[in-house]
């Protein structure tokens, strides 16, 4: 019994020592412990503060470049980043459409410490910001882009505010003489479009397929290189499109409410013009579920200047709806569900002076896409991205005047057009990415892998009408006969892998290394695509980078391109002087489709940017592509005995572009952007989309290598906003640039000489303004944001022709048609 007192006290000292060892060092870690919160806000232009939802906060030691925590910030800008040991770190905050912020923060052992953000916005900037120093010029990016803030749509002379209109902002786009927007020297049909990471372009021709209510667009980018190997299904460039998040707290946005008389032959003849825009957001569950809803209606009349008062309209008529849930399940962890629906018609689509109304064509499209896209960022600082996409575009095509037969005069077109499709086609996607927390080693690493499956549908009827081409006289020179209906089916499945790391070396050198693999069940071809950008930092104080790179880019195969074979023979017959005479037997062309490849691009650039004072930005920069396997057709007869209508990827273009530009913020809230662009488009000419596209081409002539249709030899471009006196903004647009090229024809519809090298239209000058301020009134206690201004587009009347007589047999040969003149609108928006 001595003992049994002592041993139970040793054996209970030795269960009690080890906690009370323990527990002090658990306190001093729990207090070693802190905690960061605050809002992310930005401030507008009366000094009121707004929430700034959706902001990504990364949070690095500066000790451990691994140890990254990450967070988001919630509808109402709140953020809170828990559990930090002691240390200094560098806290970096970005969100799409304004200038990354960045500061060092120290923290100390059990404190709670508040920082409240202030992030800067820009309308649209050349993108050279990476941090908030004084310098603005970005030092990690290797991909030349410029982004395009949502804001422009109030502040920019845009003639009817859709996102395309923004497009020419940007030095190396142009909309070409089909209304298309050609980027960088890319041909419509070879550009990649997204909208939150989901491909919106038409399954059928590989052309842009959505419109979306401008006040929901949060920014847009375009890429002209994107060396990330997460891009692809291009030839051309990227234009890559967020929507807004929904706000924290309910507002409303009301524009363009007033409609637009339509004056005709002295008199008030209908509306011209009516696109009111409706747009609410905010919350339905306090803190986890928000509501962005937008509606546009568009009722427009575009006029032809040269065709009589009353029968000079193209009719316009669409209405847009986007609807999106945001939804927090955690800080760490966001999902976006999104539906947008986009129907449209168009009354007398190919309108011009030699096409009049009762030649035309018209189009009526249905549109939706429903779209999913999930983000976990994890402790660690890696992010899972999962997008999920289904997108539903039917295009119907038909004469507007039904006629048995279509005409092609040297004077004009007449009869009915000549060609009726009916396209439903569906594309399904799923894109999952992954983005690893950074790596050490020989520098920091930024891993990101991903996987992209995606099945297109396409099922249709084409079916045409016979062609004449009559001459000078009246006489028949040749006639084209279809042979029936032509029910079309082709169904395509694409898979997609890639690697890509962002590593950045020190201080002075990034670069972007990628491998991407495509694949599809139409050109059944395994394409790797390896990429590589450089940036370069070239002086010590952070004002010139030098950047620039090089890669192989796999462009898709539209499955119009899949369905040639099952398309319509045709059979042409040539006719003596007489008109009545055969020339020979009529020959009918068996349509083949061979050498079925995706079209490849083979890009590099170099561009130089420096800051030369404070706000003002200078970039100088070389831009070259080489694409082949375009797809062409060509029509061959007696080959082997056979006469051939031939569908190939034979074809290739090349784009070269020096580019100057110069962006200057002198004050805050004005800035002017110059920019000098000399640049050539050239290629095969008979590109299959410009003859089996939307709107056919029925004449199917010798193939040739020459100035694209929308090459533009050198153009330039100044725009800005700039305050004056009041609060008055002057928002100006002046664009200078070389008119499209020509080519000359006969009156059997034949080209004289060289194609597209016989001419060009006249220089092209048009100085666009709108004027315009804000004001803040009180209503029943709230604050209302009014927009009220006017635009004027042409303000000098420069002659601007989009038409031009190219047969030479015409009494109005070589004669510049179809200008406008100076034009006046209004601008009205609400905000409450």
């Amino acid at each position: 019994m001595k003992n049994f007192v002592p041993r139970r006290l040793a054996a209970l000292l030795l269960l009690v020592l080890p906690a009370l060892l323990v527990c002090p060092l658990q306190s001093a870690r729990a207090q070693a412990r802190s905690q960061i919160f605050g809002k992310v806000v930005t401030v507008d232009e009366q000094g009121e503060r707004f929430a700034l939802p959706g902001a990504v906060l990364a949070l690095t030691s500066k000790r451990d470049a691994s140890r990254i925590f990450a967070t988001e910030s919630n509808a109402t800008g709140a953020y809170s980043l828990l559990d930090i040991p002691t240390g200094v770190y560098t806290l970096k905050v970005t969100l799409a459409g304004y200038a990354d912020y960045k500061q060092d923060v120290a923290v100390e052992p059990g404190t709670i410490r508040e920082i409240d953000i202030e992030m800067t916005l820009g309308t649209v900037r050349e993108q050279l910001t990476v941090t908030a120093s004084a310098n603005n010029i970005r030092t990690d990016d290797t991909t030349a882009r410029t982004e395009i803030s949502g804001e422009i749509f109030d502040s920019a002379a845009l003639a009817s505010e859709r996102f395309l209109d923004a497009l020419p902002l940007v030095p190396g786009v142009v909309r070409g003489p089909d209304g298309l927007m050609r980027i960088k020297g890319a041909r419509s049909t070879q550009s990649g479009w997204l909208v939150n990471s989901a491909n919106v372009t038409d399954p059928a021709t590989g052309d842009q397929a959505i419109n979306l209510p401008v006040d929901v667009i949060q920014n847009i980018e375009v890429l002209p290189n994107p060396y990330s190997a997460e891009y692809g299904k291009f030839a051309g460039a990227v234009t890559s499109i967020e929507t807004k998040k929904a706000t924290g707290n309910w507002r409303f946005w009301l524009n363009n409410f007033l409609p637009r008389a339509r004056r005709r032959d002295g008199n008030i003849r209908g509306i011209e013009s009516a696109t009111p825009r409706l747009t609410v957001s905010g919350p339905l569950y306090k803190d986890k579920v928000f509501l962005m809803q937008s509606f546009e209606y568009r009722l427009s009349r575009t006029p032809i200047t040269s065709l009589p008062e009353l029968e000079r309209d193209t009719d316009t008529e669409s209405f847009d709806s986007f609807t999106q849930f945001d939804v927090n399940f955690s800080p760490l962890h966001k999902t976006a569900v999104v539906l947008s629906v986009y129907p449209q018609k168009q009354r007398f689509a190919t309108l011009d002076t030699f096409n009049p109304q009762p030649v035309t064509a018209n189009r009526r499209q249905k549109g939706w896409m429903a779209g999913l896209r999930d983000r976990f960022i994890f402790q660690n600082g890696s992010l899972l991205e999962t997008t999920l996409s289904v997108k539903d575009y039917d295009v119907d095509v038909f004469p507007a005047v039904a006629g048995p037969v279509f005409l092609l005069r040297p004077e004009a077109r007449d009869g009915s057009y000549f060609n009726s499709q009916n396209r439903i086609s569906r594309r399904y996607e799923w894109f999952e990415t992954y983005a690893f927390a950074p790596r050490q080693l020989h520098g920091q690493h930024w891993l990101k892998a991903g996987v992209n499956i995606a099945r297109d549908n396409f099922r249709g009827l084409y079916s045409s009408r016979a062609v004449e081409v009559r001459r000078l006289d009246g006489t028949l020179s040749e006639r084209i006969d279809f042979t029936g209906l032509a029910p079309v089916e082709r169904n395509k499945t694409e898979t997609t892998f890639f690697l890509q790391d962002k590593w950045n070396v020190n201080n002075r050198l990034t670069l972007d290394l990628g491998l991407r693999y495509d694949r599809d069940t139409l050109a059944k071809k395994n394409n790797f695509s390896p990429r590589a950008g450089f940036a370069l930092v070239l002086t010590s104080d952070n004002k010139t980078v030098l950047r620039g790179g090089a890669g192989l880019f796999y462009d898709k195969v539209p499955l119009n391109v899949g369905i040639f074979e099952q398309l319509e023979q045709r059979t042409v017959s040539r006719f003596a002087l007489d008109g009545l005479t055969p020339i020979a037997a009529p020959v009918t062309f068996e349509n083949r489709l061979t050498n079925v490849e995706n079209p490849r691009s083979l890009a590099f650039n170099a561009e130089l940017d420096r800051e030369l004072r404070k706000g003002l930005l200078l970039r100088v920069g070389y831009l070259q592509r080489e694409t082949r396997h375009e797809f062409i057709v060509e029509q061959f007869e007696n080959v082997g005995g056979a006469n051939i209508l031939e569908a190939s990827a034979r074809g290739r273009s090349r784009y070269r572009e020096f580019q100057i530009t110069t962006n200057y913020h002198f004050r805050e809230g004005s800035f002017l952007n110059v920019s000098y662009v000399l640049s050539r488009s050239e290629g095969d000419l008979n590109n299959f989309q410009a003859y089996f596209g939307t709107f056919q081409n029925p004449l199917i002539r010798p193939n040739e290598i020459s100035p694209l249709e929308h090459d533009s030899p050198q153009r330039v471009l100044a725009w800005g906003d700039i305050e004056t006196f009041w609060k008055v903004h002057w928002a100006p647009t002046l664009e200078v640039r070389s008119g499209f090229p020509i080519s000359h024809l006969d009156q059997e519809q034949n080209f004289l000489g060289p194609r597209n090298r016989a001419g060009r239209f006249p220089v092209n000058a048009s100085l666009d303004s709108q004027i315009y301020r804000r004001f803040s009134i009180m209503a029943k206690g709230k604050k209302r944001i009014l927009l009220v201004g006017i635009k004027i587009f042409n303000l000098l009347a420069h002659f601007n022709p989009r038409d031009v007589q190219q047969n030479l047999d015409a009494a109005n040969a070589l004669g510049f048609f179809n200008s406008r003149g100076r034009i006046y609108r209004g601008k009205f928006t609400i905000e409450f």
